[in-house]
């Protein structure tokens, strides 16, 4: 899984039919290493705390802009997630509000 913040949604004029009506969103990863034990990461990261490089994701969730994300990766949760038909193995699972550091 990858705790990340949305950066951006995409849209697109034609599309797969197992995409139609799904959100697709643009996620960064949000670094984890280095940060002292007890740090806290609130809902909208700063652009320092974030990885290089981005990933996309099926978004049945509704996250916005600027939040914090889960994105899990698999072929086992998107069929449970967004279904067995949706051509990508990144689903977003959850919105977060805050996440903390609690070892190195």
């Amino acid at each position: 899984m990858i705790l990340g913040k949305v950066i951006g949604t995409v849209w697109g004029a034609k599309q797969s039919r197992n995409l139609s009506g799904r959100r697709v969103v643009e996620v960064r990863p949000v670094r984890l290493k280095g940060l002292c034990p007890g740090s806290r990461l609130g809902n909208d990261p700063d652009d320092e705390q974030l990885g290089p490089g981005s990933l996309l994701a099926v978004d049945p969730l509704g996250a916005d802009t600027g939040q914090t994300v889960l994105v899990s990766i698999g072929s086992r949760v998107r069929d449970l997630v967004a279904g067995p038909d949706v051509p990508t193995k990144h689903c977003v699972v959850a919105i977060v509000d805050e996440a903390s550091v609690d070892t190195e």
